[in-house]
């Protein structure tokens, strides 16, 4: 049985890691292109076309926004779609800014139904 985690939206992944889209991404989310840094060869790859997290150091996804809830939750990048929570990376960067870890997911069903979740304990 896989472990899963559940997101508690601290929006470290956001903030810390580098935050790049490709352009199926932005064909798929128009405003990925509108807003986004266009990266040129070399640095630019059609996997890593637009920079959508800013170079300062304090910098955080350009589409974080209250709450540390992602904008284009629907339609975010490939690359925010394989950053599972509770991922190694997830435990990394939770770890380097002082946040405790994530615990595993457990789903709450009543008569079959989801309505909610917990934390293995």
């Amino acid at each position: 049985m896989e472990t899963k985690y559940a997101c508690d939206g601290c929006g470290e992944c956001c903030r810390t890691y580098l935050v790049v889209a490709s352009e199926s991404d932005a064909d798929r989310e128009p405003r990925i292109r509108a807003v986004g840094e266009r990266l040129e060869a070399p640095e630019g790859t059609p996997a890593n076309r637009y920079r959508l997290i800013p170079r300062s150091e304090q910098g955080s996804c350009l589409f974080l926004g209250a709450g540390n809830r992602c904008s284009i939750y629907d339609t975010r990048p490939r690359t925010c779609r394989q950053f599972p929570a509770g991922s190694e990376m997830c435990q990394d960067v939770r770890r380097f800014a002082g946040l405790p870890m994530l615990l595993p997911y457990v789903g709450i069903t009543v008569n079959g139904r989801d309505v909610g979740h917990g934390a293995v304990v």
